[in-house]
């Protein structure tokens, strides 16, 4: 049975308050209110964007959708976890003043931001899935314990993923520090002899897992995290990691950490992909004016967020002509891995119904 996709087109250029009312409206559509009950402690799951980064979705976006969970007499928090990286989101306190200066705050959206994985990342609860991969997976306590959860997406490409939608808003986004490290575990970075030792990767290293001999930068696997920034900072294409294996391994992890964020959750959560200012790495990258992959299309909304990643996909690769392993410049990467490993462990449908809202 086909799950219902809801789509409103949008665009940067109608400005905030338009995109917001269209969100509004996309929740209004789908009746996204059957998901939110009186009292619902709800999670408003978001990217409240790195520090120079300018191209995340901002909090004037998504107001209309925190005033229809008001409307509906929820308890809804604006939340974000705490990074493996090290940068403005790393702890909570950090975070926290960041997301106040993008305007996802008490003053900015009328609720508060609450870091559900405490102050360095470790407040987390097992949840026990038995997955192919994980058989538990480590979830913030803030988001296990919710009764409800609002997720919106800012849709990019991704560096080792290949595209940053729902799934990984889900199991990324709502992993405490252990589930991140449990996910990345899958990459195994090296460096090759193409290297320039121009530095610029032991720069950006967030685990000082990097250095450098009179030869060529070597990376510490004892210390690497797998995030792949060393990678997307390289422009010598020095940076090697086997795509084929790692990535399906890493793709469903990140499948099975969105299971468990939703277990228990049942018909209590909804879906909203941002498919605006697309670039090709994630809102994680402190990088301003990042260029977009494919011109804005609009908004899509689910309960199913295995379909409305897979509505996604197809929009931007229908708008672009072009595969979107193609479009972050990595064609041995495929974001069907997530997708399809979700649809596998029981977490929705890749087959659709596209409802336009006009």
């Amino acid at each position: 049975m086909s799950s219902k996709v809801y789509f409103i087109k949008a665009s940067t250029n109608d400005g905030e308050k338009v995109i917001s009312k269209k969100a509004r409206k996309l929740f209004k559509a789908g009746n996204f209110a059957e998901c939110f009950k009186e009292n619902d402690f709800t999670a408003v799951k978001v990217h409240v964007g790195e520090g120079n980064n300018n191209t995340y979705i901002t909090a004037p976006c998504i107001k209309g959708l925190v005033d229809e969970l008001l409307a509906l007499k929820t308890k809804p928090f604006v939340t974000d976890t705490t990074t493996l990286y090290v940068g403005r989101r790393h702890n909570a306190i950090d975070h926290a003043v960041l997301a106040a200066k993008h305007g996802f705050s008490l003053e900015g959206l009328g609720i508060p931001f609450i870091v559900p994985d405490g102050l360095f990342g470790t407040t987390e609860i097992p949840v026990n899935i038995n997955g192919e991969i994980d058989k538990k997976v480590f979830i913030a306590a803030g988001i296990v314990q919710c009764h409800s959860l609002l997720s919106v997406a800012h849709f990019t490409g991704h560096p080792a993923a290949c595209a940053a939608g729902t799934l990984k808003t889900l199991g990324m986004g709502c992993a405490s520090k252990r589930g991140k490290m449990k996910q990345h575990a899958a990459l195994k970075l090296s460096i090759s002899d193409d290297c320039t030792r121009c530095g610029v990767c032991f720069e950006h290293c967030p685990a000082d897992a990097i250095t450098l001999d009179d030869l060529k930068a070597h990376i510490d696997q004892d210390k690497c995290i797998g995030c792949a920034e060393c990678m997307a900072m390289c422009r010598f294409a020095a940076v090697k990691c086997n795509w084929g294996p790692e990535c399906e391994v890493l793709q469903k992890s990140i499948a099975e950490h969105a299971l468990g964020t939703l277990k228990g959750k049942e018909n209590k959560a909804a879906f909203f992909n941002f498919l605006l200012s697309v670039t090709k790495d994630c809102d994680c990258f402190s990088t301003p004016n990042m260029d977009k992959i494919v011109d804005d299309i609009g908004i899509v909304a689910s309960t199913d967020p295995v379909a409305v990643d897979k509505a996604t996909l197809d929009l931007v690769e229908n708008k672009a002509g072009r595969k979107l392993a193609e479009l972050v410049e990595n064609d041995k990467l495929d974001p069907r891995y997530q997708i399809e490993h979700a649809e596998r462990i029981g977490l929705g449908s890749t087959s659709y119904e596209l409802i336009e809202v006009n």
